[in-house]
């Protein structure tokens, strides 16, 4: 688990550090930094197993993506991560050249706890970062060097970052072995990862089946029948969806009232949106750390509850699974403990800063009478950023 982050000359980014905790929560007006904190932490976990250039998503070329794009200022990106071993404090510092899509290797180190200085794994000048190379490529290395690699990279591969779109998560999706239990940011491939988990352990998919059932009765199950179909490719770094019909399999629903089918396509937003939360926490092995922006947009309140409860359990359940979202919504905020939920803000110059609510002294007075978003709701942002910063200057 990132037990800490660390994020310098990314975007706004100018040099931003927080705490998280297995479940995380960021909140703040907008432009205020949260989705490029996702897509920071989305580029450090990538970064141990693609090209450094892919590890950005997004449309971007030459130094777009440095703070205010001044030449040859490294993004530096750092965690401690908490290992079964103890916590190892893990850096990668990358420069960007001036056109083109082309990131190489600054610097890269981790040491652990006992160590007085770092352990140096990654060359300048390459493509690729020390961790993949040691511990994807098995390329020759120091031992000590591979297993300390190794454990990086199993702590951060298979980050997962979504903005689920439901036209998306309805459409039938062609076989694909490269997609296996993955989705797109775009919630693109729903319909195989379900497919996937049917094929791969049928009691889990019952399982699945039932929690969806005690959310929506209306439901009797969940069929995945063979239909016209769509493609796509996989992981495409600038996340542009691009759609080629083929045959496959799409998501119907049997109702419970006779025998009528609904396809995904006619059923609303919130159903095809907890059926995706719930194909993640089924999935057999879920992702180590997941990104998620916005959870609210297009759910019930009531079914939001759901939501977070499905999230819970997958954190719970899979202790290794690490959860950070953004969010605009109280109801979101009030299933979190102040410790859990960070304030995003800008500041005059443009750079962004964070503060936990649980510095927050409105937050701490109030809490016993108030629910988290209520307080939120009522005070703002400015006032819980500025008296934040007054109870952690004084100490109250």
């Amino acid at each position: 688990m990132i037990k800490r982050f660390r994020v310098q000359n990314y975007k706004a980014l100018r040099d931003v550090s927080l705490e998280l905790t297995p479940m995380h929560v960021l909140i703040g007006p907008n432009d205020s930094g949260k989705t490029s904190i996702l897509e920071a932490i989305a580029a450090f976990c990538r970064s141990v197993d693609r090209q450094l250039s892919h590890a950005f998503t997004g449309s971007w070329e030459g130094q777009e993506l440095i703070w205010h794009a001044e030449r040859d200022l490294p993004i530096s990106l750092a965690a401690s991560i908490e290992l079964d071993t103890g916590t190892v404090d893990y850096q990668i510092s990358l420069t960007f050249r001036n056109a083109g899509r082309d990131v190489q290797l600054n610097e890269e180190s981790a040491r652990l706890e006992s160590e007085s200085e770092p352990m140096r794994i990654g060359a300048k000048g390459d493509s690729l970062s020390g961790v993949y190379r040691s511990a994807f490529r098995n390329e020759p290395s120091a031992d000590t060097i591979r297993k300390r690699a190794r454990s990086i990279y199993d702590s951060l591969l298979g980050v997962h970052s979504y903005r689920w779109n439901p036209r998306f998560l309805a459409l039938p999706v062609a076989p694909d072995s490269k997609r296996r239990f993955r989705m797109d940011p775009s919630g693109f491939g729903l319909a195989l990862c379900l497919d996937d988990i049917l094929g791969y352990d049928r009691d889990r998919f019952i399982r699945l089946e039932d929690r969806f059932r005690t959310i929506f009765p209306q439901f009797r199950s969940i069929k995945l029948l063979p239909e016209p179909a769509f493609r796509s490719p996989i992981d495409d770094p600038e996340e542009i969806p691009i759609l080629h019909k083929s045959d496959g399999k799409g998501i119907h629903f049997e109702l419970t009232a006779g025998d009528q089918l609904i396809s995904a396509s006619h059923v609303s937003d919130g159903v095809l949106l907890v059926l995706a939360y719930l194909t993640i926490l089924h999935f057999p092995q879920p992702p180590r750390v997941m990104l998620v922006e916005e959870p609210e947009n297009g759910i019930h309140p009531k079914r939001l509850q759901d939501v977070l409860s499905i999230l819970r359990d997958l954190v719970n359940e899979q202790t290794r699974t690490q959860v950070v979202m953004t969010t605009h919504s109280p109801y979101v905020v009030d299933q979190f403990k102040p410790e859990e939920v960070t304030l995003c803000q800008k500041q005059k110059d443009g750079s962004i800063c964070v503060r936990r609510l649980s510095e927050s002294g409105p937050v701490r007075d109030q809490l016993d009478v108030f629910t988290l978003g209520e307080i939120w709701t009522a005070e703002g942002d400015e006032a819980l950023a500025e008296r934040a910063a007054t109870a952690t200057e004084t100490g109250k």
